[in-house]
């Protein structure tokens, strides 16, 4: 027998065993460390969508505080209630998952809970038909001044850990050294902590607001009994609409959805024309503005001529805002001094030539139709009745205004200034005589938005 050759064979086995033993381990490793990486990274994920539900629940308590300040009915109150209690309870769920190690978060889920208890006691006595006391004013200002700067640092922070300058770790270090407010030293019924924390029965009358062209009707009120017209004359319409030679424009895929319309386009600028009826859907350009030339005012009047040109009458300027050069006004079409401001044309105007770069009509087609006034309205100065002791009264109209359910309601508009001197928009029922909505009034040098 050759034990030699044996030893040989034998030797080759255990080092061949031994090398698949190494390549197996080594493909373990390797793959136990791209999915501790991936796990990482997921968990990172994680983490920065986490932070950005806490600071988008952190901001909406703060709106919803600041309307506080100048809400005056059980409806509007009970609508606001409701909310910021959603907030807070989204936020506290935020910061149970960034709870980690033996940081505790507990200075801010303390505010978390005295926001939303000192907002149901403040609800109770406005459902109760009480008057606020300046002391209920001062809390609510000083609930608000926190719950506003906290967003303010909260949103910062976002931002850096989006820039990958800080980790999870310092993101929960972080919010714990931001939080340290004190005590608030807030009065309210310690009852409402328990019998009455259940606000599923409370109406909720809050919607997007005058700009409200995300609330729109399934089918469209104005397009529906429309003739439908052919690709041929939806050409010769879109060169209308763009002042683009007919022959040059191309035609693209048809848009679908609720509004179904014809698509044509010429070097970076794109057509909508509606199938039914022939109204200009949309209109975008991929032109940038140079240096300014003209006035916002001036864009307003250029951009209110296009649409009586092209068969958008009676449509009001309501607010614009300025962006790198482009001037986008809203348009609300207005009957009888009465704004109907789901009938919405948004209008882009290069403030450098004063060119339209682009048009969306989607709010007024899927809404415009014929209104009636109610009537069983309560007058003017009743209603002025109903707005908060905290706020003055500057200037008055009548619209109707969208519904978070798609309906519209009569109402009255108030603007109005705080002590400190920031405008509001109050909305009332004139049916019924409570507020309907409360939007603050953000000025800055590119224009004028409602939050």
């Amino acid at each position: 027998m050759n034990t030699s050759g044996l030893k040989k064979r034998t030797t080759i086995r255990i080092i061949s065993y031994i090398i698949a033993t190494v390549a197996v381990l080594a493909i373990w490793g390797t793959t136990q460390t791209v999915k501790a990486v991936n796990y990482a990274r997921e968990l990172s994920v994680a983490h920065q969508r986490t932070v950005a539900s806490l600071a988008s629940y952190i901001d909406s308590l703060e709106n919803d505080l600041r309307k506080m300040q100048y809400a005056n009915t059980s409806t509007m109150t009970s609508g606001l209630s409701l909310s910021l209690c959603k907030a807070s309870a989204g936020a506290k769920n935020c910061l149970s998952e960034l709870n980690a190690g033996e940081t505790q978060l507990s200075t801010l889920n303390k505010f978390l809970t005295q926001a939303s208890d000192f907002v149901q006691s403040v609800n109770k006595k406005v459902s109760n038909g009480q008057k606020l006391s300046d002391k209920d004013h001062e809390q609510l200002k000083q609930l608000y001044e926190y719950a506003a700067n906290l967003s303010e640092q909260i949103s910062y922070m976002e931002e850096v850990m989006y820039s990958g300058s800080i980790d999870f770790e310092d993101t929960v270090s972080t919010l714990s050294k931001i939080t340290d407010m004190g005590d608030l030293s807030l009065s309210y019924s310690n009852a409402m902590t328990d019998a009455e924390k259940s606000f599923a029965d409370y109406p909720t009358l809050i919607y997007d607001g005058p700009f409200a062209d995300n609330i729109i009707k399934k089918e469209s009120a104005f397009l529906k009994d429309k003739e439908e017209i052919s690709s041929a004359e939806a050409k010769k319409l879109a060169s209308l609409f763009s002042g683009i030679e007919e022959n040059k424009l191309i035609e693209s895929e048809s848009e679908k959805g609720r509004i179904e319309a014809f698509v044509f386009y010429y070097e970076g600028t794109t057509v909508a024309v509606t199938k039914k009826g022939g109204y200009l859907l949309y209109l975008l350009s991929d032109k940038f503005s140079g240096e300014t030339k003209i006035k916002e005012e001036e864009a307003v009047g250029i951009a209110k001529k296009y649409l009586q040109k092209h068969g958008f009458d009676s449509m009001t300027d309501s607010y614009f805002f300025d962006n790198d050069g482009i001037c986008t006004i809203n348009f609300a079409y207005t009957h009888e001094d009465v704004i109907c401001y789901s009938d919405l044309i948004k209008v882009s105007v290069s403030l450098d030539k004063g060119e339209i770069v682009s048009v969306d009509c989607t709010g007024y087609l899927m809404n415009h139709t014929s209104r009636s006034i109610p009537d069983n309205t309560i007058t003017e100065e009743k209603a002025k009745s109903n707005i908060s002791s905290t706020l003055t009264v500057k200037s008055s109209q009548t619209a109707f205004i969208p519904m978070e359910d798609g309906s519209e309601i009569f109402a009255y508009e108030f603007l109005c200034s705080d002590k400190s001197g920031n405008d509001v928009l109050v909305y009332i029922d004139a049916e019924t005589g409570n507020e309907a909505d409360i939007k603050i009034l953000l000025y800055s040098d590119g224009g004028t938005l409602t939050r």
